[in-house]
This record gives structure tokens, sequence and C-alpha cells, in this order.
């Protein structure tokens, strides 16, 4: 496990003393002892739930002083990514001394522990210096610490007044109390405090001062291990392990190790556990009462939050609609709506050298379409008995939830295709997908007669379509995306037949592979689509980072109940109308 300390900074005016919440810097993506966190991959699953807020990285659950939740990503003004967190202080009595300095603006430093699964070596450009990047892994817990990396990052924190200072605005010199306050605050020895006090140097400068002789005075710090690093009383291990042991049962498996230990005595057992890590007292407790308790911590929030993500995350994948397969992939990095450039490379010029000695001159035609994403999600809440009992198989409504939200997504799909009486969306150029003037709609007869020869020839003029520099795409159409109820027409013709003659082979068996739709609202429509991995098309939309929806959970203070949130940023595009060709149905004749 990595301890990282950084400049912070927690920004005081967040602090609101009524709720004991605020908001910090938890981590930057800056080098730190030549290690950088990759925050586009460390946090590519999602952030965590919640962190538990401790003193000094000291991991005993008995020093847990609050929770940090709410993450997200912004990025400075120098470029720099930053990892935002909201904190809240517990109402325990030995928290008042750090709630009176949150709330007199005097904010700690912020330092941070994470564990990391795997690394990447990078050399820097700007000091050729070898740099570990921490590319996949997870946070274990954020501390309130005294000292940052930057000795004047706590007076910038201290001092600053908004997020935005007016630069014409001269900086107000802190009084001596004030100076002796703050120093006090920050461990400063009397005699470094009192002999820089009366300096006319400015306070950022005094402070650094101040702060470096400190350090040079203070004496070795000794790193011990805690004899529970590695045992279920560590309660980071414990939540591990309950997690691993719902989670497992949940798909249909036996749960082994630590996640077989933690249930090895029941649910009593279980809850006991659970309550002694979060400093619960379990003496004459009935076994109601002690699950009540259990089920009522910050701890099992955390568990059944996390069972319920993972069971969700998995549905969804299970339970994707197939046409889901018709459409791409894209990311946008904010919820505005953002232009996607398309290069048409048809438009560059290849032809013989001039005879001046030169090569003919062309460029690319670039159009662009408009995407964007919107998010979607839904509350829900289970009651403390289901949720502690192993019975009930925890983490059933996130299965639920991700087969609900894998439902939306593909009715989400479905309608967009379909909008406009078949039409599509409207694209850059004010014509729908599907629009005559382009080509793209085409009326397919049934008849046994005629109909594999029209299938062929669809296809091929699909291949035969050019771009704007009049050069032929030459894409063929790889998936056929019928109504379930049109299923068995399409499967009678891409059969692959035992030809006894060269005349009666299917010259379509294998060309096409056929996608069934039971959402699709029209058995005579169906539509002839080419790979989105080999040309654009239609595109689900994500926010970049967040491409699986992610939830929360908290305990319901008036019902005891857990309560779920999912969430999921998500949008759907229209990048190029040449992939796709919708066959309007027609009967042959008798």
């Amino acid at each position: 496990m990595i301890i990282q300390r950084f400049q912070p900074v927690i920004r005081p005016n967040s602090y609101d003393p009524e709720t004991r919440t605020g908001t910090a810097v938890i981590a930057s993506d800056s080098i730190v002892d030549g290690i950088r966190i990759d925050f586009d991959s460390f946090f590519l699953n999602g952030f965590p739930i919640s962190l538990p807020l401790q003193p000094d990285h000291n991991n005993a659950v008995t020093e847990k002083r609050g929770e940090w939740f709410d993450f997200q990503i912004e990025q400075n003004e120098n470029g720099k990514k930053l990892l935002i967190g909201k904190f809240r202080l517990s109402k325990r009595a030995d928290n008042e001394a750090l709630h009176t300095l949150l709330t007199e603006g005097m904010a700690p430093a912020v330092s941070i522990s994470f564990r990391v699964t795997e690394w990447r070596n990078h050399t820097d450009a700007a000091t050729g210096k070898k740099v570990r990047i921490a590319h996949r892994g997870e946070l274990v817990e954020a501390s309130f610490v005294n000292r940052p990396a930057d000795p004047t990052s706590q007076i910038r924190m201290m001092t600053m007044e908004n997020d935005n200072p007016d630069p014409q605005v001269d900086a107000v010199r802190m009084t001596p109390d004030q100076w002796d306050t703050i120093c006090r605050a920050a461990g400063i020895p009397d005699e470094i405090r009192t002999s820089l006090r009366d300096s006319d140097a400015e306070d950022a400068d005094k402070m650094k001062i101040a702060l470096a002789a400190t350090e040079r005075s203070a004496a070795p710090v000794n790193t011990t291990r805690n004899h529970n690093d590695q045992t279920l009383d560590n309660p980071g291990n414990l939540r591990t392990a309950v997690i691993e042991f719902y989670d497992t049962v949940n798909r249909g498996e036996q749960p082994t190790g630590a996640a077989a230990e933690v249930f090895a005595n029941g649910e009593r057992g279980l809850a006991e556990r659970i309550c002694r890590s979060a400093g619960v007292s379990t003496v004459g407790l009935t076994d109601h009462e002690l699950i009540r308790r259990a089920a009522t911590t910050s701890d099992f929030a955390i568990i059944a939050g996390t069972t319920h993500n993972l069971a969700m995350r998995r549905e969804l994948a299970a339970a994707a609609s197939p046409i889901s397969s018709m459409f791409g992939r894209d990311t946008v990095g904010t919820f505005n709506a953002e232009t996607r450039a398309l290069a048409d490379w048809t438009s560059l010029a290849i032809a013989d050298k001039l005879e001046s000695g030169e090569y003919k001159h062309s460029f690319i035609t670039e159009s662009g379409e408009t995407v964007q994403v919107a998010v979607i999600g839904g509350i829900t809440s289970k009651s403390y008995e289901l949720n502690i009992n192993a019975g009930s198989r925890l983490g059933n409504e996130g299965t639920q939830f991700g087969r609900r939200m894998a439902a939306e997504i593909a009715d989400r799909q479905v309608a967009y295709l379909e909008q406009a009486s078949l039409a599509g969306p409207t694209m850059k150029d004010t014509n729908p997908v599907f629009h005559a003037s382009r080509g793209n709609i085409e009326t397919f007869t049934i008849d046994a007669a005629t109909e594999v020869r029209q299938l062929m020839l669809l296809r091929s003029a699909m291949a035969k379509r050019k771009g704007a520099g009049d050069v032929m795409i030459g894409q063929y159409p790889t998936d056929w995306l019928v109504h379930s109820d049109f299923e068995e027409t399409a499967l009678r013709l891409l059969s692959q037949v035992q030809a006894s003659a060269v005349a009666d082979v299917n010259p379509m068996a294998g060309k096409l592979k056929i996608t069934v739709e039971p959402r699709l609202s029209d058995p005579d429509t169906s539509w002839l689509v080419v790979d989105p991995a080999k040309m654009d098309g239609a595109v689900r939309v994500f926010l970049q980072g967040q491409e699986a929806p992610f939830t929360d959970s908290r305990i319901n203070f008036d019902t005891d109940a857990v309560q779920f949130k999912i969430r999921h940023p998500f949008g759907l595009g229209w990048l190029e109308w040449r992939s796709w060709t919708r066959l309007d149905h027609a009967a042959g004749g008798a």
C-alpha cells in the first residue's frame, strides 16, 4: 500500500458547520516521489462509493473521524487533473477540535493511501526521469495530516477567500494573533513561531520558513504495521471479504478463503463482526437486534452498495439487447453537445506525378454530427432485515437494476432508430438518416423466386456507395437487423443448403449475420448494417471515465433501509448514413 501526500486543498468556504461537510482536493495526477496516478485508467470502473476519513493514516476503526464521498475529477488551469471529494465529519466528541479548525478556515492537509494492482513504467519528457504510473488499483483511505509535500500549501489554503480571487485586490496580512493560531494548528514549535511573528516578510514566505525549520527539527517518523493489516479485524479487509462472499453467492459459486470465513458462524456471527468493526457494542443483544445494528452501520451501506454495483454491471452486460451490437461507441468529456469531425478519405487525390515534377494536391473533406449525453437513473430501497439475511442473496436489486437498465438502453436505441416514422434522426444536412435522396431506402419483395437475388443486389449496392470524393467505399453489410416475427423468413433466405448441383447453391449463405430484435415495431421493415468496427454509423455515447453505470448507497435514517441509486450518463448519435440501408418489405405476386 502506498501513501501519497500532495498539496490539497480543503476549500475553507465549503465547510458547513451545520452539516459538518466540506469539499477537498484529495489527490492530483502530479508526480510525487517518482509515482503518478493515471486517473483515466485508475478510475475506469468508477469511483469508490465512500472512503474512511482517518487522522494521520491511523487505520484503527476507533480512529475513524468521518467519511469521504461524491468523488469527481476536475482539471485546473495548468492542465493537472484533480480528484475532488466531499467529506463528512462525524459528531464524536474528540472531533470538536478539528471541527473548530475547519470552521475557522484553518484546514489541514490531505494524504491518501492507495493499493496498486498494475504498474506502467514511463519516462518523464520534461526531466528525463523514470516514473512509475499507477495504472490500476483502488483507494484505501484519505487522512487529514499536518504537513503536505508543498510546505506553502497551507498558507495558500488558509488565506483563499474563493476559488477565483481578484488579482487586483491586495492580500490582507495576518495579525499576530492569527499567526499564532495558525502556527499552533500546524504544529510549529513556540520558539520558531515567536521568532517569525513580527517579521516584515510576506505571510507565505514566513510560513514556508517556519514549516521548513519545523521539518528539520522534527524527530524521525517510524512506520509500523498494525497486527491486523491482513486479518478480518482490519475494517477494509472485512468489507472486502463480505462483499466477496455475497458476490460469490450471487454468481452461484461457493465462497472460499476469507469470503467463507466471514459467514462461518452464520448471520449472527457476520453481524457481530460488522458491529465490532464499527465500534458498536453487541453485549446483551438478541439476534434480531444485533442484525438490525449491523445493517445500519456505514460499513454495511458500503458492502450493500458495492455488492449491488457488481451484480448490476454483470447483469447489464449479460442482458444487453441484440440491437446494441449495431451501435458503435463514442465518448464525450462533458454534458455539453460536441461535434464529431468525420474525415472523408475519399476526397484525397492519388494520381500520376505531374510533368512539372509535382504531385496533385487534395484535401480531406470534413463534416460533423453532434453527440451528447444525459443522465438516466433511479432509486430503490431494501429493508435491513432482507439486507443482512444471506438467504436473500444481497445484490438481487443490483441484478434487477442491471436488467432494467439494459432494457431501458435497448428501448432508447430502438426508438432512436425508428423515430420520425422509421426515417431515423435528422442529420446535419437537415435530412433524416433514411431519405430518398440518399438512396438508402429499398423495397424488398418477399418472393421465393427472387428473394436471394434481391439481397445480393442490395448488398452489392451498399458496397458501391461513394464518398464526397466520388470514390467507392467498398464496405459490404455484415448484419441483417430483423423483427422477431420475420426471423423464420430471414433464416430460410440465408440457410446453407446441401446442394446437389451448382445451380442449387445459395449464394447468400454465410454472407450476412441475422440479428433479431423483438422490440422493433414493424415486422415488415428490416435493416442491412455494416459492422460498426469497419464503418461509422449509429453510436452509443458515454461520458469519459463513466462508461458503465454507477450506483451509490446510504442508510435511510427514518426507515433503516438501505437506499440504492443508479445513474448512467448515456446518449445516442448518428455519424454516417452510408453504413445502413432500410428495407421495406412487400408481398410478392401470386
